[in-house]
């Protein structure tokens, strides 16, 4: 009976027992909840992002007191210290005990309080995120996390492209721009690789667009081949980045003889020589592809050749500081045993070299001497200029003078106008500039080269009208993309129409000027312009002239003629100076009024390259035919004297038309007529000298 009863007794305390153990746990677990550290975890997406990019921190808390409140503070510190802020928080938990919250972690963000600094992932580095609990205890760190923001530069080179093959001693032009996520990157250290291996820094030319730019001279001693142009930035932050390799050919400069004359051993120049007398070979080499660059260096054989061709000396030419040029110290006499007649003395073909694998000239360049043993050699040149005398005298008894055509001006001037110069043609209002320049572009045009007209005194229609009267059409050659004329009036005139809209906007000019030389492809390319009075009207002179000097330089580099046309006492006199001293050529244009009646006169102040005549001859302008000159006949048959020089076995039907022989330019060879009157072309390399 006891034992029955014990049993129940213990039967009816179990749920007792267990029920105090539930309540114990629960307040156990309640005590551990309150006072300990609630589990929390922290996300942040993405992990790695670029510059300028938002990053969304996430806390989360599971397991922890059910519909309670948490107060976190939520940290972040820039890298290197450049930053830091901190955003307060509460996190609400559920049922369950589990809740988060979200913050955007960007500039646009107003959760954050700033301690130093930005709230921004604009700097490179590792951004180090800490949460701390602030209620309902405190408790540092409860969770830590990090964040990457990428700082890599992107580096885009525009110029030059692959592909591209540049000379040496020319200009090469590197160009890249450098940005990153945020945009351009402003203050940035950008270089480029040489062909020798080398840095060169590219200035920064632009701090809105990032760009970056520098002319490379190719020096004449960089290595020849593929060169791999890689640009490379960085910023003051120890951000980088590099660009895609570019491919560049660089190829040899050739070397090219230029101004070779011939001087006797009184140290005159000439091209006639006798027995007994010394012929010392002058000249210079230049480099092509370069701005103006003359070799210095080295020792190179000039070759003396007789009539038949044959080579009678090799003479050893050292350069010579104080002639800037090489000559020959021991030149060649000549003796009562060499034949008389026209002797070349020239250089052969890739023959120079100036040590660096810069090879020349392509071809022989040479320029004829002329040897003469004997007085009695001009005896029948002297009785056939006595019979022309008689002739002549017999006609001038009733005409003293003469009008002779355009091609009187080349024999003023001692040959044709030399490949590769600039000319001035300086006249009084009205003197007749405009007509010789629209003439010399008829000539260039009927030669079948490239040219341009920069007419900055008449409409375009007005100067198809005016060279229309003296029948050079130009219609054909509008038509087929060889003449282009750059309508500079319009703008002057303010209808706004023309090729230019300001036409003192002097760089878009240069713009437009070296897209029609690139669209020549390397050909010789003349350009005209008339006048230089509105350029000097609307531009300070420095500028004016700087910007003569640039264009003329890019068109004689093609070989080309570049013509300009200036009234006396429109523009300053140190401004006229300054351009004929910078020019090859200067043709003066006079008007002289008497009464009802004025004359025209034409002289030829400067030509590189060539022998002038002295005189001023006076000359009309023709319907028709353009200048015509009014010439003493007198004067013709006293040049035909002097021309009078027959080769032994040549008829004098042989000879050349001209009035007067054109003198030669320091010794050089002038090219004869053809035979339609036209000129040959003379190569632009060594203009002046004739190549064999």
């Amino acid at each position: 009976m006891d034992d029955a009863e014990g049993c129940r007794g213990e039967v009816l305390m179990r749920p007792y027992v267990i029920l105090l153990m539930l309540v114990l746990a629960s307040a156990l677990t309640l005590v551990v909840q309150v006072h300990g550290i609630a589990p929390y975890s922290l996300s942040i997406n993405p992990s790695s992002t670029s510059l300028g990019n938002s990053v969304t921190i996430t806390v989360t808390i599971t397991n922890g007191v059910r519909n309670a409140f948490y107060g976190v503070t939520i940290g972040v510190q820039k890298p290197n210290g450049t930053g830091s802020a901190i955003s307060n928080q509460v996190i609400s938990t559920d049922n369950r005990g589990s809740g988060s919250v979200p913050v955007q972690y960007s500039s646009t963000s107003t959760s954050w309080t700033v301690l130093n600094g930005t709230v921004a992932t604009n700097v490179g580095g590792v951004y180090n995120v800490a949460v701390n609990q602030t209620s309902p205890t405190n408790i540092a760190n409860v969770a830590t996390g990090q964040f990457t923001v990428t700082a890599m530069m992107s580096v885009v080179v525009s110029q030059p492209t692959s592909g591209t093959i540049v000379q040496r001693g020319q200009a090469l032009t590197i160009t890249a721009t450098v940005t990153n996520s945020l945009g351009a990157v402003s203050g940035a250290i950008v270089t480029a690789d040489t062909p020798s291996n080398g840095q060169i820094t590219l200035p920064e030319v632009s701090s809105t667009n990032g760009v970056y730019s520098i002319i490379y001279q190719v020096l004449m001693n960089d290595p020849l081949g593929s060169w791999t142009i890689i640009v490379h930035g960085r910023d003051t932050s120890g951000n980088s980045g590099t660009s895609l390799p570019v491919t560049v050919t660089v190829t040899k400069s050739d070397l090219f003889v230029d101004a070779m004359i011939t001087y006797n051993s009184k140290g005159v120049p000439t091209s006639s020589f006798s027995t007994g007398d010394t012929v010392y070979p002058y000249f210079r080499i230049k480099y092509s592809g370069s701005t103006g660059a003359f070799l210095t260096t080295g020792q190179y054989v000039v070759s003396v050749k007789n009539p038949s061709g044959a080579t009678v000396a090799n003479l050893t030419a050292v350069y010579d500081a104080n002639r800037l040029g090489f000559y020959t110290p021991t030149g060649y006499s000549v003796s009562s045993f060499d034949p008389g007649g026209a002797w070349t003395v020239g250089i052969n073909a890739d023959s120079l070299n100036d040590g660096f694998g810069n090879t020349g000239p392509t071809i022989a360049t040479s320029v004829r001497v002329d040897i003469v043993l004997s007085p009695l050699g001009y005896l029948p040149f002297v009785v056939g200029g006595i019979v022309a005398l008689l002739g002549g005298i017999f006609v001038l008894k009733r005409y003293d003078s003469s009008l002779a055509g355009f091609e009187h001006l080349e024999q003023m001037m001692g040959g044709p106008i030399p490949r590769g110069s600039s000319l001035l043609l300086l006249g009084d209002p009205g003197s007749g500039k405009t007509v010789l320049s629209y003439e010399l572009l008829h000539e260039e045009l009927d030669g079948g080269r490239q040219c341009a007209l920069l007419s900055y005194d008449a409409f375009p229609e007005d100067v198809q009208a005016r060279m229309g009267e003296f029948g050079w059409d130009i219609i054909s050659p509008l038509r087929k993309g060889r003449l282009r004329i750059i309508d500079c009036y319009s703008g002057l005139a303010g209808q706004g129409e023309g090729a230019l809209r300001d036409p003192s906007d002097l760089t878009e000019l240069n713009i437009q000027v070296t897209s029609f030389i690139t669209k020549a492809k390397n050909a010789p390319v003349t350009l005209i312009l008339d006048s230089l009075t509105p350029i000097f009207n609307g531009v300070d002179a420095k500028q004016a002239i700087n910007f003569l000097q640039t264009v003329g330089a890019k068109v004689k580099y093609t070989g080309g003629l570049f013509i300009l046309t200036a009234s006396k006492g429109a523009i300053p006199e140190d401004s006229i100076a300054k351009i004929k001293s910078i020019v090859d050529g200067v043709i003066e244009l006079t008007l002289v009024r008497s009464g009802r009646r004025s004359r025209r006169y034409l002289s030829v102040l400067k030509m590189e390259r060539r022998r002038i005549a002295s005189d001023t001859v006076s000359f009309e302008i023709a319907r028709g035919r353009g200048l015509v000159f009014r010439v003493s006949r007198f004067g013709i048959l006293r040049g035909k004297l002097l021309q009078l020089k027959l080769k032994p076995g040549q008829s004098s039907e042989k000879q050349a038309p001209s009035a007067v022989t054109p003198a030669k330019a320091e010794g050089k060879h002038v090219d004869e007529k053809g035979k339609e009157g036209r000129t040959p072309e003379v190569s632009s390399k060594g203009a002046g000298t004739r190549q064999r």
